[in-house]
């Protein structure tokens, strides 16, 4: 089954994924299958605490497992929720022994495939079903970010002389590109945590990850409709492409703000399914979901992550929103138990492991960080202004709570008459230390009737 990697005309991309159907395993293979099922219970990682590598009897090279540098001031909070939604003893065995064997590094590349041979995980039995393995595969990538060299490909072959399944993995790096890339980002999230406040709460610091990712990563569109390009950068879909290269497309962003906010003790996964953008639908996406005080929200760093000539910058419109709202351009793909053997054979679409019910809206950053308006009322909009300019934001988010305006009609309705946005913004800048405001500056705003919102850009001199 083929997963095609595809584009959009904006900003939006999601890896390819090729999962084979079980076939016996070929002569070549057979012949030392014996010497490989020695691996199957043999764990060479996770004992060691130091970036590097060994080399083990039979020439595999293998990467010691590492913890990454943790903040000192928050405690880590990385749930295996991908885990706990598999349902039998088979696939968590499945899930352990890819967890180990993928540290297991070959230099021989997968003929046909810019990718690297890892050692193979061997499964008694033949009976496995590619979408159980599947399932399996998937939950140790959304469980663990960290594990960015991976690549999603994978075989599957059985051989029913000795009743054994073989597994085959792949990287998209050589065991020392790995050792070296594991040590320029273990520097760059030390320098993030040292430059990291103290003492903020799990939403501060949630935001904090966003804003971060926004203002240090750029979405790569070198990559939209050039394969040979896509090969040749597998960073742009990890943890390294934002935290060292600065350039990512969706399905690094949606990594790196879950490792990081797993980091910082703020519970967080990533989900997938497809997107709405310029009149095009079903273009596959990976985005977010987080937890901040028991509850879920989901969240779309690269959404947020505008061009220049975009709108208004960190105004955040897809941070912290409920299913409800993120529903209308996002389509959650289905999860392993909520599809049959038979659907699975014929979709074309992500899976996702685990989705959490989102319907809480007490941390929807737009509704937390701005103001809400019933009708134009300046003294209102006058301490929205004011707040917004002390934390020098870009923006006024102005939240509709109307049984008969929109934003369209409350945005005319603050300039009918005696104009009160004008009024709100003559009246600020009497308040604010130096007079940051340009009065006569002519109001720049839009509306998401979807949100029940306005953003000002605020006019800063």
């Amino acid at each position: 089954m083929l997963f095609k990697r595809v584009l959009s005309a904006a900003f939006i991309l999601l890896t390819a994924v090729m999962f084979t159907s079980c076939t016996p395993i070929p002569q070549s293979t057979r012949d030392s299958a014996a010497l490989l099922t020695r691996y199957s219970d043999m764990p060479h990682s996770g004992e060691h605490t130091e970036i590097g590598m060994h080399d083990d009897e039979h020439g595999f090279h293998i990467v010691n497992r590492i913890t990454f540098t943790q903040p000192e001031a928050y405690p880590s909070k990385h749930v295996a929720h991908s885990y706990q939604t598999l349902k039998t003893d088979r696939q968590k065995t499945i899930y352990d022994k890819v967890l180990d064997a993928c540290y297991c590094f070959s230099d021989e590349r997968v003929e046909g495939d810019t990718t690297y041979k890892m050692r193979p995980v061997i499964l008694d039995g033949t009976g496995y079903h590619k979408r159980e393995t599947e399932a399996a595969i998937i939950a140790v990538f959304d469980d663990h970010p960290e594990i960015f060299w991976m690549d999603y490909l994978f075989d599957l072959f059985t051989d029913p002389a000795t009743n054994t399944t073989m597994l085959l993995l792949h990287s998209c790096y050589t065991a020392d590109q790995v050792v070296g890339m594991m040590q320029k980002i273990d520097d760059a999230l030390a320098a993030f945590y040292r430059e990291m406040p103290k003492e903020l709460s799990e939403y501060e610091r949630e935001v904090y990850v966003y804003k971060y990712i926004i203002d240090h990563c750029v979405y790569d569109e070198n990559i939209i409709d050039n394969k040979e390009y896509e090969d040749a950068h597998p960073s742009l879909f990890n943890l390294y492409g934002v935290m060292v290269d600065h350039k990512a497309v969706c399905e690094g962003y949606a990594y790196s703000f879950d490792y990081l906010c797993s980091a910082l003790g703020v519970d967080a996964v990533c989900i997938c399914g497809t997107v709405e953008d310029d009149g095009e639908d079903d273009i596959l996406h990976l985005w977010n979901a987080v937890m901040l005080d028991g509850e879920w929200y989901q969240a779309d760093v690269t959404w947020d992550d505008l061009d220049e000539d975009e709108e208004v910058k960190d105004v955040f419109i897809y941070l912290n929103v409920n299913d409800r709202v993120m529903s209308q351009d996002h389509t959650l793909d289905k999860t392993y138990e909520q599809i049959t053997d038979e659907d699975y054979d014929r979709l074309t679409c992500y899976i996702n492991s685990f989705v959490p019910s989102c319907t809480a809206t007490a941390y929807c950053y737009y509704l937390r960080e701005g103001i809400t308006l019933s009708k134009p009322d300046v003294d209102i909009l006058t301490e929205g202004i004011i707040q917004a300019a002390e934390r020098k934001s870009p923006a006024l988010m102005v939240n509709v709570d109307s049984d008969s305006d929109t934003p369209k009609t409350m945005a005319d309705a603050l300039f009918d008459g005696d104009q009160p946005y004008y009024q709100a913004i003559d009246k600020a800048n009497t308040v604010l230390a130096d007079a940051p405001l340009n009065t006569d500056a002519d109001a720049v705003y839009y509306y998401y009737d979807d949100r029940e919102l306005i953003v000002f850009e605020m006019p800063y001199r």
